[in-house]
């Protein structure tokens, strides 16, 4: 049995382990709310410094589709900046949000051409 299987089959039908298999698991730090095979949530403020990163890597913003990877793991960076725009156009985007990325382009950040900040 592969271990990943067997953890995810213990976290998802915790309310049926037995007091003691539930107690085993915590002291292991093994509960459904610090479930380790979660993958880890990036915030705001990270994807856009990966944001900025591949900005200055591509010299162009990423399109719809590109993803990048990341610690083995893969971003939807093109995805991710096309829902911040929608977001922003809509008004759902905090001010704080779209300052950060508004400081990574010259011009209007919301449409698909704008060049990213040039470099001091």
């Amino acid at each position: 049995m592969k271990i990943g299987s067997w953890l995810h089959r213990q976290l998802t039908s915790w309310r049926s382990l037995a007091p003691g298999q539930q107690q085993m698991m915590t002291a292991l730090g093994l509960t459904p709310d610090t479930n380790p095979l979660a993958p880890a949530r990036r915030t705001f403020e990270e994807t856009v410094q990966l944001l900025e990163l591949f900005l200055h890597r591509e010299g162009r913003a990423p399109s719809a589709r590109e993803t990048i990877r990341v610690d083995g793991d893969t971003v939807n960076l093109g995805a991710w900046l096309a829902k911040t725009r929608t977001k922003h156009r809509t008004g759902q985007l905090p001010d704080d949000h779209a300052r950060l990325v508004a400081a990574l382009f010259d011009g209007d950040w919301t449409t698909e051409n704008t060049a990213p900040a040039t470099l001091a």
